[in-house]
């Protein structure tokens, strides 16, 4: 297994399960301690990081030379957002033809 794809297996895990995290956070019953440990802030950082290191694996395996080009400030704040569409919004960044996310693509109407 090559670096790139090591990367992008380890950041995808941590990216659906802070998602996971989160969306048992907003629909479970409040627990002691479940507020501190799905902390919005500390999710954010998680998926902050957690998906340039994602990006940039998938720049490299798409072979493209800009590897900041799939990430955007956006995405960890739509993941955190709506971590209901977690796999949606991997799925878009994945595409071979990439087009930047926004964060009206999730906005329901």
């Amino acid at each position: 297994m090559s670096n790139a794809s090591k990367h992008l297996a380890e950041s995808r895990t941590i990216i659906t399960n802070t998602c996971r995290v989160l969306q048992e956070a907003q629909h479970g019953p409040v627990a002691f301690g479940r507020e501190a440990y799905a902390s919005s802030a500390d999710c954010y950082v998680l998926l902050n990081d957690a998906t340039k290191i994602f990006c940039r694996a998938l720049s490299s395996n798409f072979g493209e030379t800009d590897d900041t080009r799939r990430w955007s400030p956006v995405l960890p704040e739509l993941l955190l957002s709506h971590p209901e569409r977690c796999g949606e919004t991997l799925a878009l960044l994945e595409r071979a033809e990439f087009k930047e996310l926004s964060y009206f693509q999730f906005v329901e109407v």
